[in-house]
């Protein structure tokens, strides 16, 4: 049984004959260059934490950037160590507070931006801070709430903040991060959003501000929501999105998969999805199953560097009871194309094994 309901479609292949698709390739697995892991990482600008309002700072921000902002202890660093640093959440309570700015890349282009708590608006730097980290159309804000702290509190700062950054860039996306709903009931999980949410849109209508991509995020580090909340945000940004979605939707339909997702390696973020309803469940699985995968094969094969297109031809192939499977394509040093589906018919393997080895390449060609 399928245990995410997918449809028994026909399959077609993707831009050539079945003769390429007979042939069983090696699933031993993904090899990861060491390089792979050096495009996300964290530099903590130097300076003292006013240094964030020079001019010079804000000159050397990245076009595609996510600004994470919020008060003290609300989670904004804990949540970045976790995806970024693969830090364990416990070992998060003993960490400092954020006094400097701090930067994690991502493949792609994408960095996101880590602003000290703001403990007041008014009365801290991030009143003077340049309008400029604001502009351009590739420009995400996440604003961070502890959703069992002062919440009212939270969102008169982040008032102020929007006001801010829609005076210089009115359709900036903005996304609430309802963080450490870990020990909430699902019921008051849910209570806390709808009344934030009802808030929220209330006073953006009254005050006449933009609320069209306002996103609410119910978030813990201690699962997949914060990795699956930043996956949300930071797909906005990624280069070629549409063609990304179109490929995959394509390659979904005529290989009747249900579900295909390119990651991040390093971070387990997913940069691009077919436009099929993402289940928070679907992605968690997905998650968890590229965790192990890349331990076996580090394990097994160790980090083995080579070259693109040799990397486009990796596959690993994991069955689940008989019934379902996993489909894993490296397409370059930094991303991989998961896919899951039902195991309809024995002959179905070929055919997307195939099919995916032709939309990995496709991928890794869009993405140059």
């Amino acid at each position: 049984m399928n245990p995410y309901g997918g449809s028994a479609g026909g399959s077609q292949m993707i831009g050539g004959s079945s003769g390429g698709g007979g042939v069983r390739g090696n699933s031993a697995g993904l090899s990861y260059a060491d390089d792979s892991l050096g495009n996300t990482g964290l530099t903590t600008e130097a300076g003292s934490a006013a240094d964030i309002t020079q001019n010079k700072d804000e000159d050397s921000l990245a076009e595609r950037r996510v600004l994470l902002m919020g008060m003290p202890r609300s989670g904004k660093t804990s949540i970045l160590a976790v995806i970024f640093d693969n830090m364990q959440p416990y070992d998060t309570l003993s960490m400092l507070p954020t006094v400097q700015r701090g930067t994690y890349r991502m493949s792609m282009g994408i960095t996101v931006y880590d602003f000290p708590g703001i403990d007041d608006y008014s009365e801290t730097q991030y009143n003077n801070l340049s309008p400029s980290v604001y502009e351009g159309e590739h420009a995400s804000l996440v604003y961070v709430i502890d959703s069992q702290g002062d919440i009212q509190t939270s969102l008169s700062t982040m008032y102020s903040i929007i006001r801010m950054a829609q005076s210089v860039n009115p359709d900036i996306p903005i996304n609430i991060f309802l963080n450490k709903v870990d020990g909430l009931s699902e019921e008051l999980r849910q209570d806390i959003q709808q009344d934030v949410q009802n808030r929220v849109m209330k006073t953006m209508t009254y005050e006449s501000l933009n609320s069209t991509f306002v996103q609410f995020f119910l978030t813990t580090i201690f699962d997949e929501s914060i990795k699956e909340a930043l996956s949300r945000v930071v797909r906005r940004l990624v280069p070629k999105y549409n063609s990304l979605e179109t490929i995959l939707n394509s390659f979904c339909s005529k290989s009747s998969l249900d579900k295909a997702f390119l990651f991040d390696i390093s971070t387990k973020v997913f940069l691009a999805t077919d436009s099929s309803p993402t289940d928070s469940l679907m992605y968690m699985f997905a998650c968890h199953t590229l965790e192990a995968i890349q331990d076996i094969v580090a394990i097994c094969a160790g980090y083995t560097a080579m070259g693109e297109e040799e990397a486009g031809l990796q596959k690993t192939v994991v069955g689940m009871d008989g019934s379902f499977k996993i489909y894993v394509y490296q397409v370059n040093s930094y991303s991989v194309l998961l896919c899951l589906n039902t195991m309809l018919i024995a002959r179905q393997d070929s055919l997307i094994e195939y099919n995916g080895s032709k939309i990995a390449k496709a991928i890794r060609q869009i993405l140059r």
